[in-house]
């Protein structure tokens, strides 16, 4: 089975299964706990959350493989990779894995592979005790790969942010918010 090169110039290109890279990262953002806010913010709701929480942020590389696939032990039970659209790929190996401390309206960054940053910010706690989150990927220099997204993600549900083409295959980052 062939896989095709993902193109790095462009921010949107395709991906198995005919998804745009777009399409696919919007689909990536919708699982698993996370959704898409345009809701209000609470500032009665963040006083009653702890001050400070961790993003757990797990680099995975996703490839597609001849003959079955896995996932790497390091990443854990992560059932959503089995499930669309991440199950366009059969094999994720765990880069790297890092706990960065939030602070409310504190950005904080990682240094990915890629040499691109991610940076993750605890924009607010939702009425219902979400965390509302900002994520970013800058290019070396600072500038917009992934403009900033925000999604409401409930504790210890990992939300994913993917699409950049890396060695044949493509990183998933899986971003998990601790109280």
């Amino acid at each position: 089975m062939s896989h095709r090169k993902l193109p790095a110039a462009c921010s949107v290109a395709d991906v198995p299964g005919g998804l745009s890279r777009r399409r696919f990262a919007a689909l990536l953002v919708g699982g698993a706990g996370a959704a898409v806010t345009g809701l209000a913010r609470s500032r009665n709701a963040f006083a009653q959350a702890p001050s400070t929480v961790s993003a757990l942020i797990m680099v995975m590389h996703a490839t597609q493989a001849d003959g079955g696939g896995s996932i790497d032990p390091g990443i854990g039970d992560m059932p959503q990779l089995k499930k669309p659209p991440f199950s366009a790929y059969n094999t994720y190996k765990l880069l790297d894995k890092k706990v960065l401390p939030l602070e409310k309206g504190k950005p904080v960054t990682h240094g990915l592979i890629t040499g691109r940053t991610v940076q993750v910010t605890l924009l607010d706690v939702t009425p219902d005790h979400r965390f509302h989150v900002g994520a970013a990927i800058n290019q070396p220099g600072g500038q917009a790969f992934l403009k900033l997204l925000e999604v409401n993600a409930s504790a210890n549900e990992p939300f994913f942010v993917a699409g950049q083409s890396y060695q044949g295959g493509t990183l998933v980052l899986g971003i998990t918010i601790k109280p």
